[in-house]
């Protein structure tokens, strides 16, 4: 099904049993033109596969002396709540996708700093070599990989193109996506985020968070892709956010919290070379 297919069928669903059987659908029809690839930190420096029950997906190299266990991507609810969310409002592109995806990932599996936690969640399952996202939920252990490589699944669900990058965020391992709206290396394209947001602040008590984007044009999406790094200026996508979400004067008297990161596409890239 193309993007446009899915689009059309995801407003036409009218009970919780159609959404539940078109998700069913749309996942055997991702699973059936999948095949066995591992993929993951230190395996690849990144991966456009639909992350199915064949693919070895490694959210880390290794947990102590042993291999990473593959993270399985084995429950429905994820794309279930998706499309709820989406169905909320009467249209949505790739750019309001973005913060909706967001959400939907922060619903469901939280977010943590306990690498402890994570630690065990894998460690318990090194023999049977396979941990479902289901625990990670329940642990609340999810780091950028987990959360990444859920939003990587959420775009090729709904047939946009989506790449899981293995790379570097202010000279620290992170996972993170490049989505092409366009199709595979076609403009425009942005890296999006997952793990973090950006803000308006109107006081102490209210803030309106958003998914977490820059956009990136054809010089700097090849000299990314070839190992130089980029530093991400969203302080200057303020007025994008405020067209997206400023209705009804939502984002009046707000101040925006932007920042600069750098991020590097591959992982052991030398962060101060000139």
């Amino acid at each position: 099904m193309t993007k446009e297919e899915i689009n059309k069928i995801i407003y036409e669903l009218n009970s919780d049993d159609e959404i539940v059987n078109f998700v069913q659908k749309r996942i055997a029809e991702l699973e059936n033109k999948s095949s066995e690839i591992t993929v993951g930190q230190n395996y690849t420096d990144s991966f456009r596969v639909y992350i199915s029950s064949k693919v070895h997906f490694k959210p880390a190299t290794t947990i102590g002396d042993n291999q990473c266990p593959d993270l399985v991507f084995d429950d429905i609810v994820p794309y279930i709540n998706l499309i709820k969310k989406i169905r909320k409002g009467r249209w949505y592109n790739e750019l309001t996708l973005l913060t909706t995806i967001f959400f939907t990932i922060n619903d469901y599996l939280g977010r943590s700093d306990d690498i402890f936690e994570r630690f065990m969640a894998y460690n318990s399952h090194i023999m049977e070599g396979k941990v479902s996202i289901r625990e990670i939920k329940e642990h609340r252990c999810a780091f950028c990989s987990e959360i990444s490589a859920l939003a990587h699944n959420m775009f090729k669900f709904l047939g946009i193109d989506s790449e899981f990058v293995c790379g570097m965020r202010n000279n620290e391992n992170h996972a993170f996506l490049l989505v092409y709206p366009n199709g595979y290396d076609n403009v425009p394209l942005c890296i999006y985020d997952p793990s973090f947001f950006v803000s308006f602040v109107k006081s102490e008590n209210e803030k309106y968070s958003f998914g977490y984007y820059t956009g990136l044009n054809k010089e700097n999406y090849e000299s990314f892709k070839s190992g130089v790094p980029y530093k991400a200026d969203l302080t200057k996508a303020e007025q994008t956010y405020r067209k997206l979400y400023g209705f009804n004067g939502l984002l009046d008297n707000c101040v925006f919290e932007g920042e600069t990161p750098t991020y590097i596409y591959g992982i052991g890239y030398n962060y101060n070379r000139k």
